[in-house]
């Protein structure tokens, strides 16, 4: 019998393991997501609600999603992100399923209040393992973290069409996803971090810093508008990028598909690099740099009649956005007052909430921009917003990196 005792585990396995884990939330929390999403016309006719009435039950996922981003902070300091990550992909998956078996207005109302609160708590959990990756690691990982969200949320859109062409329900979709996700929560995530794993560092914050007002300083506010002006520029695009193209430039709905399909995988494409990019130049400068690459390429689909130019455009402010909203939730986590995981929790949440405010607002607020000056006018806005993106960064990051409370944040130290 062998009695050599048995080697400790190899700490580069664990945090690849924590790695891999972290990229497989990301992934499910886009593929329930968009399962929901792209199945939404479905919905729609199996509850036989009004155009005005379902608009208003959309708005409940929401509205709920955001607040619960609020108090993940408080919610997370009676737990751990690990723990809220696990949990929020069974309990989403459950809310999934229940918005298929809704038969009326308050039903799905209530399913979409379940689906949107775990969504929300889901999001900030997963952000905050990725930061303590990070931290882990000493490399940059959101961009990869955020793309693996990006390909959970195309193969829901993907997997959601072939039902659709094959003529099967949506519960049957929906509880087959389900049942992935409770199966990759069950295995898959049991190698994420707990909190102890991360540097604790900087003294005891006062009770309730995890609720909704605490946590707020000047370097998660900055951070957060510039999050709200990316994602209000991306929403713009993939909400009237399609109708402009279609409307305002005449193409086929193939042409004007095909518009946002180049956006999507410049987008993901974008993200897959962007962690290297990020090992070898600073935050502020790919800011910078992508921005003008967004606002380049949404200036030329703005300004050009030829639909291969205008295609080329979209893909061309994918790529620029590509980068920009995973670098700004990175440094929200190491923006935190100190590096605790529910202080990181709440910078993380509080960044998150302003930012998917912006994504809220820009579909809107180009709809009523468009309907005063025309949408091509109205389009100048995002173009506009990176732009601010481009200007602000480096005084931002710059000023980041002066402020770092702590050691181990990556973004600020380079």
């Amino acid at each position: 019998m062998d009695l050599t005792p048995t080697a400790p585990a190899d700490p580069r396995s664990r945090l690849g393991g924590a790695y891999r884990a972290t990229a497989v939330t990301f992934f499910l929390n886009g593929l329930l997501l968009s399962t929901w999403l792209i199945r939404i016309p479905s919905i729609k006719e199996a509850t036989g609600l009004g155009t005005g009435a379902f608009g208003t039950v959309l708005i409940t996922p929401v509205i709920v999603s955001l607040l619960s981003m609020q108090f993940a902070g408080r919610l997370l300091a009676r737990t751990s992100s690990r723990t809220f990550v696990r949990v929020s992909v069974v309990a989403t998956a459950v809310a999934l399923v229940a918005t298929s078996l809704a038969h009326t207005g308050p039903q799905l109302a209530l399913a979409l209040a379940l689906f949107g609160f775990f969504d929300g708590l889901l999001f900030v959990a997963s952000n905050v393992q990725g930061v303590a990756v990070e931290r882990l690691t000493g490399k940059p990982c959101l961009n990869s973290f955020h793309a693996a969200w990006s390909i959970g949320n195309l193969s829901g859109a993907l997997i959601g069409s072939a039902f659709a062409w094959f003529g099967a329900g949506t519960t049957t979709q929906f509880v087959l996803v389900a049942l992935l996700a409770m199966w990759a929560s069950g295995g898959l995530l049991r190698p994420l971090l707990p909190p102890a794993e991360a540097p604790v560092s900087g003294p005891e914050p006062a009770p309730g810093a995890g609720g909704w007002r605490g946590g707020w300083n000047g370097r998660v506010l900055l951070l957060g508008l510039l999050g709200l002006c990316c994602l209000v520029a991306q929403g713009a695009l993939e909400d009237w990028g399609a109708v402009y193209l279609r409307e305002e430039r005449g193409a086929s709905t193939f042409l004007a598909m095909a518009g946002l399909v180049a956006f999507s995988v410049t987008l993901v494409a974008g993200r897959l690099i962007g962690d290297r990019l990020r090992e070898r130049y600073d935050d502020g400068t790919l800011l910078r740099a992508f921005a003008l690459l967004a606002a380049a390429g949404l200036g030329l689909s703005l300004v050009s009649s030829a639909y291969g130019v205008a295609i080329a455009g979209y893909a061309l402010f994918g790529a620029g956005l590509s980068v920009l909203d995973p670098i700004v939730s990175s440094a929200a986590g190491h923006a935190a007052a100190d590096d605790r995981e529910k202080t990181i929790a709440s910078a993380v949440a509080h960044v998150a909430t302003l930012s998917h405010t912006g994504l809220l607002l820009g579909p809107p607020a180009i709809g009523w921009l468009a309907h005063g000056v025309g949408l091509t006018r109205a389009l100048v806005l995002p173009a506009l917003l990176v732009l601010v993106v481009a200007a602000a960064a480096p005084t931002v990051f710059r000023a980041l990196r002066n402020s770092a409370p702590t050691e181990g944040h990556i973004s600020a130290e380079r």
